[in-house]
Order: C-alpha cells, then sequence, then structure tokens
C-alpha cells in the first residue's frame, strides 16, 4: 500500500454518474479536504463463498476528525468484502455514515469501494454527500490499515504512509467537497 495510488475506472464512473442538487443562487464551491478516521470492529461474519475465497461481512464504530466539521463526528462503515484464501488481495464495498458527535442526526453519507492489498490495508475511493441545507458532494481517495485487534485507522485527503519524497502536493490522495455545476436535476448517490 506504501505510496501506491490507483484511480480506476470507478472514480471516473462515480464522478460522472453521481450529482447533487445545487442552490440557484450561483455561488459553487470547490475545495480540498482531508481527515483521519478510527473505529473498532463492532461486528462481523465471514464464510466461504466459493473453494478460493471468504465473504466478509463488518461493522465499524468510531470517530472520524476533519479540516471541515461537515465531515467530522461520529464515524459508522459498513463493508462487505471478498478475499482470496491464497493471496490475500480481494475487494470491498460499503457505506460510510457520519453522525454529528453523541447524536443520531447524520451529517454525511458514503458509498466506497476499494481494493484489499495481502497485508489488510485498503486503497479505495469515496464518494458521498453531506446533508445539510447547502449540501455538497465529496469525491475522496482513502487508505485503511487494519490493527492486530481488528480496529481500523485510516484517511482520506492525503497519503502520510507514502515513502517517496514527493512535493508536499504530490504525496496526497486527494479529496474535494464541491457542488459546482452539478446538473440541479439530478441527486447525489441517492443519499438524501
Amino acid at each position: 500500500m506504501r505510496g501506491r495510488r490507483w484511480l480506476v475506472l470507478v472514480v471516473v464512473a462515480a464522478s460522472i454518474s453521481t450529482g447533487v442538487a445545487v442552490a440557484t443562487s450561483g455561488s459553487s464551491e470547490t475545495s480540498p479536504v482531508n481527515g483521519d478516521f478510527h473505529a473498532h470492529l463492532a461486528k462481523q461474519k465471514q464464510r466461504a463463498c466459493d473453494a478460493q475465497n471468504t465473504r466478509i461481512q463488518a461493522r465499524f464504530v468510531g470517530t472520524q476528525t476533519s479540516n471541515d466539521a461537515r465531515l467530522a463526528g461520529d464515524f459508522e462503515a459498513k463493508a462487505e468484502s471478498v478475499v482470496n484464501n491464497d493471496n490475500g488481495w480481494g475487494r470491498t464495498e460499503g457505506t460510510v455514515t457520519i453522525r454529528k458527535t453523541g447524536h443520531r442526526s447524520v451529517k454525511f453519507r458514503g458509498d466506497f469501494v476499494g481494493v484489499i492489498e495481502p497485508d489488510g490495508g485498503v486503497e479505495g475511493f469515496l464518494t458521498g454527500d453531506t446533508t445539510d441545507r447547502h449540501s455538497v458532494h465529496l469525491l475522496a481517495n482513502f487508505n485503511v490499515d487494519q490493527n492486530p485487534d481488528g480496529s481500523i485507522t485510516g484517511e482520506f485527503g492525503k497519503d502520510s504512509q507514502t515513502d517517496k519524497p514527493y512535493a508536499p502536493h504530490e504525496d496526497q490522495d486527494p479529496a474535494i467537497l464541491t457542488n459546482a455545476c452539478f446538473d440541479r436535476h439530478h441527486h447525489g448517490g441517492g443519499h438524501h
């Protein structure tokens, strides 16, 4: 996972096929964003899905911090993964929900897809919408490490795990919040 970058067609598809309702005031926003999350494993089920692969369903709960308050709060991720038993490679997809700290009110809903690496790390892409009155859309590269106790530690909009001596703006897995120039008749990914 160290320093590796991948933006596959799913990134293009996610950014093209999703939109968000935008206010008619003519003002818009596109800004870089980043954050960190840590969550413990709250629930897990696994079973063989064929002779070579295991399907894992997991729920993680914890906290997320961000340089944008709309993305900070109580963190919940639900993931379904398929991992090859022989080489450890696999895929994962699921949902992320951010709630106001200590409350049930939702601040953000998103979907993710990622590649599982043999060391248990994940590199992927997250897209979703904030739920406030002036909703914005998140497009974010993320990476995750799984700890020995099953908990996860991750980040989006940056890559502090890189080993290469890039310039500061080049060592990031970029992420943005935006509502610029989306078709007003399309809504982001069904999150509302």
